[in-house]
C-alpha cells in the first residue's frame, strides 16, 4: 500500500473510532491535512474498498473499516498512545500491598483494566497449584474450625476455613504447621500432595487427616469461576454498536462463559495480541475486538487478561494499558 493510501485509511479509522459514523471523503478533506482534493480521496477510498480494507455499509453512506483494514491499521500504521502520568502511577500503586490474597488480586486487575479502558476486562489468575509452598499456618477459629493461611512464591495469598477431623488445640496447630512449612518450603503446590503421602515423611504423615483436607482445597480444587475475574461487563452498552439487544446477549453471554476463558488462555506469546472481528471465529463476538496479555514469573506463563472491546475501540490507548498492566504484574510477582 502506498503512503498516500496509507494516510487515507488511517485518518478514516481515526475518525470513525472517534464518531462511530461512516466517513465520507469531504469529511476527510475537511478535517485531516491530507494535502489532496475530495476527489482524489474518494478515489483512494474505492480504491481501498476494493484492496478489502473498507466496507460501505448503504450505498450513499461513507465507508467503515474492515477486519481487514483494522488489522493493517494495528499491524502497519497505528502507534501505541503514551498514557499520562497520573495512569501509570495508579497502575504502579495498584499493588502496594503487603499480603494479596489470590481473589483480591485477580478482581483488583480486572476492575483497574475495565477502569483505565472503558470496556470490559477478564483476568485470568495465576494457578495456585504451579507456585511454591513459601509458608502455611492455622488460625483457629473455635468450633473446630480452623482457618488456613497459605502463602506462596511471589507472595499471593489463599486461605480457607474448614472443620477438623479431630480436636486440636492453638499449640499442636501452630507446632503442625511450622513443621510443615520447614519441610516442604519450596515445594510445589502440584507436588505436595505426592510428598505428603510418602510413608517416609515420619510424624507429618501422621496427620494424613488433616493434610489431605487441606490439599483437596489446595491442590486446584478451586471452580474455574474462583480462578476467573470479570469487571465492567456493562461498559459495551456506551457504545453505539451494542444497542441491538440480541448482539449485547451475545457478548455477555460469552464473557460469562467458559469459551472466554479457553480464547484467552491460548495466548502463549510474547506482548499485547490483538484479535479483530471474525478472527476469533466465535459467532457471539464478530463484532467485537479482543486485545489480550499475559504476565509471568520468570519465564512462564502463570496469568493472563484480555479486553473486549467493538471493533472500533482505541487499539492504541487499549494496548498500552494492557501492557503496562502486565509489565507490572510481572514485576510484582516475580518480587
Amino acid at each position: 500500500m502506498d503512503l498516500r493510501k496509507q494516510r487515507v485509511l488511517e485518518a478514516l479509522i481515526d475518525d470513525y473510532i472517534a464518531t462511530a459514523e461512516p466517513v465520507g471523503s469531504r469529511t476527510l478533506a475537511r478535517k485531516y491535512a491530507l494535502g489532496v482534493s475530495s476527489a482524489t480521496i474518494r478515489n483512494e477510498m474505492a480504491d481501498l474498498e476494493d484492496l478489502g480494507f473498507l466496507e460501505q455499509p448503504h450505498t450513499s453512506a461513507g465507508r467503515i473499516p474492515s477486519d481487514k483494514g483494522y488489522r493493517y491499521y494495528v499491524d502497519q500504521i497505528m502507534k501505541p498512545a503514551p498514557l499520562v502520568q497520573a495512569e501509570r502511577e495508579r497502575i504502579r500503586h495498584a499493588y502496594q500491598v503487603r499480603v494479596r490474597e489470590l481473589h483480591w488480586f485477580i478482581h483488583q486487575t480486572a476492575r483497574l483494566v475495565s477502569e483505565l479502558t472503558q470496556y470490559p476486562s477478564l483476568v485470568v489468575a495465576p494457578p495456585v497449584e504451579q507456585s511454591a509452598l513459601t509458608d502455611l499456618s492455622f488460625i483457629p477459629l473455635g468450633d473446630s474450625t480452623v482457618l488456613m493461611v497459605l502463602k506462596t512464591s511471589g507472595g499471593m495469598v489463599e486461605n480457607q476455613t474448614f472443620l477438623l477431623p479431630e480436636e486440636f488445640d492453638a499449640q499442636k496447630l501452630a507446632s503442625l504447621a511450622q513443621d510443615f512449612t520447614r519441610e516442604f518450603r519450596g515445594v510445589a503446590i502440584q507436588e505436595l500432595k505426592h510428598r505428603i503421602l510418602d510413608p517416609l515423611q515420619g510424624d507429618i504423615n501422621r496427620y494424613q487427616e488433616l493434610w489431605q483436607l487441606a490439599l483437596k482445597w489446595v491442590t486446584g480444587q478451586d471452580s474455574e469461576e474462583d480462578k476467573v475475574s470479570l469487571a465492567g461487563p456493562l461498559n459495551i452498552l456506551n457504545y453505539p454498536e451494542f444497542r441491538d439487544v440480541d448482539k449485547v446477549r451475545r457478548v455477555l453471554g460469552f464473557l460469562e462463559k467458559e469459551t472466554a476463558l479457553q480464547l484467552v488462555s491460548r495466548t502463549e506469546s510474547e506482548g499485547v495480541q490483538v484479535v479483530i472481528g471474525a478472527e476469533s471465529l466465535l459467532d457471539d463476538i464478530q463484532d467485537c475486538s479482543l486485545v489480550t496479555a499475559t504476565y509471568r514469573v520468570g519465564a512462564d506463563v502463570v496469568g493472563h487478561l484480555m479486553v473486549l472491546g467493538p471493533r472500533r475501540m482505541q487499539y492504541g490507548r487499549v494496548m498500552s494499558i494492557v501492557q503496562a498492566v502486565s509489565d507490572e504484574l510481572t514485576r510484582v510477582l516475580h518480587g
